[in-house]
């Protein structure tokens, strides 16, 4: 599956358009105590243990849109858009991404 975060696939022609696809990926369940411990855990101003859980559920938002995009026959996905934010107080993490599915060839 091809992914970018531009409208167009310079070089590929789009053939059809086959919709938006989304994706909401919450890391929670103990996730609070988890990122306080984190942010304890500074090394050089950076929190590794927090940097993980972020890329880790980025690549879940990523897959699961990739996988909505196939559903509906798109072998690429363009315009991806991520966003995260912290949500509540036990510092649940929400990863959020949407696209548009297309066909290229």
């Amino acid at each position: 599956m091809l992914i970018v975060t531009t409208p167009i696939l310079e070089g590929k022609k789009i053939i059809a358009y086959k919709g938006p696809v989304f994706a909401q990926v919450a890391e929670g369940a103990g996730l609070g105590r988890g990122l306080r411990a984190a942010g304890r855990a500074f090394v050089k101003g950076r929190s590794p243990s927090h940097e993980e859980m972020v890329i880790k559920t980025r690549e879940i938002a990523i897959q699961e849109i990739a996988e909505e995009a196939r559903k509906l026959g798109a072998n690429a996905i363009i315009d991806l858009s991520l966003d995260y934010e912290m949500m509540g107080q036990d510092a649940v993490l929400m990863f959020k991404g949407s696209g548009t599915a297309v066909v290229v060839e």
